[in-house]
């Protein structure tokens, strides 16, 4: 099953897989959740990655968390989350943190389309992160998502792109200018002077740019197409490469909750 999994990642960026969870495991990681409801990013968010970090919550006398953190870890473990990492990178992963995620429903604006990992402000050539540098990300759905209420929107492919951007500026092939957002990025690839680091770059794979120049152009423009949109029932989940354009949807409908994976292919 992993490796189906991954050859769907390595060409689109991002897989579905549907009942990631079975019943008994969705109720017991939504109770967790919902017993700290944690906002993203905040302390009770995150989860010991390791034997050494569960200890220390023992040694805190944090016993209720450490029951939970074990539930979390042996998940990890059971579902063999690692080993598709190792499979996807083609060498040893890590995990780098784990994160579980309350949001209260809010009509709050999101962050628009773009990649993470990106080049921004004005860091000097050689504090550019590695290219190879980036998350396989495991979010794991606890509720309902859909446009109107929390899901992933990624454009397939996409990933590619992003890379392409990274490797190019890394190795000084084309010259570095702050990017984040899609318009960044398609002003970047549509450059005269970038036309032929682009063109070598993709000269076995032209459709990938095509496809995401033809993809994109109407996303630039502000259209709402859910054409990208990732709906998922509880208990599914989406695996895929950070260095994607995506973004999030509103929770407008439902609180909504999450439980995430990271890894790396690097310490």
């Amino acid at each position: 099953m992993n490796s189906n999994l991954v050859e769907k990642i390595k060409k689109d960026g991002i897989v579905k897989v549907v009942n990631f969870l079975n019943k008994e495991e969705l109720k017991q990681f939504q109770d967790i959740v919902r017993y700290y409801s944690a906002p993203k990013s905040s302390k009770n968010s995150y989860w010991p990655t390791n034997l050494k970090l569960l200890l220390f919550k023992l040694f805190k006398f944090e016993i209720k968390k450490l029951v939970h953190s074990l539930k979390i870890l042996n998940f990890e473990k059971k579902k063999e989350l690692k080993k598709l990492a190792d499979e996807f990178y083609g060498k040893k992963s890590f995990l780098k943190f784990i994160d579980a995620y309350y949001s209260p429903v809010s009509n709050k604006n999101i962050i628009d389309w773009h990649t993470d990992q990106a080049y921004s402000g004005s860091p000097k050539p050689d504090k550019f992160v590695n290219p190879d540098h980036f998350f396989l990300k495991i979010f794991i759905y606890l509720t309902d998502v859909n446009p109107k209420n929390g899901c992933m929107c990624y454009v397939p492919g996409s990933h590619k792109i992003g890379y392409a951007i990274r490797k190019g500026i890394y190795t000084k092939q084309i010259s570095y200018e702050p990017y984040w957002h899609l318009k960044d990025i398609r002003k970047i690839i549509t450059k005269k002077e970038n036309q032929k680091y682009f063109t070598n770059y993709f000269k076995d794979e032209k459709e990938a740019l095509l496809n995401f120049l033809n993809n994109t152009e109407k996303l630039e423009n502000g259209s709402n197409s859910h054409d990208y949109d990732y709906s998922l029932k509880a208990g599914s989940a989406i695996i895929f490469d950070e260095g994607g354009v995506h973004k999030g949807s509103q929770t407008l409908e439902h609180d909504r909750m999450v439980l995430r994976y990271l890894y790396s292919s690097f310490k």
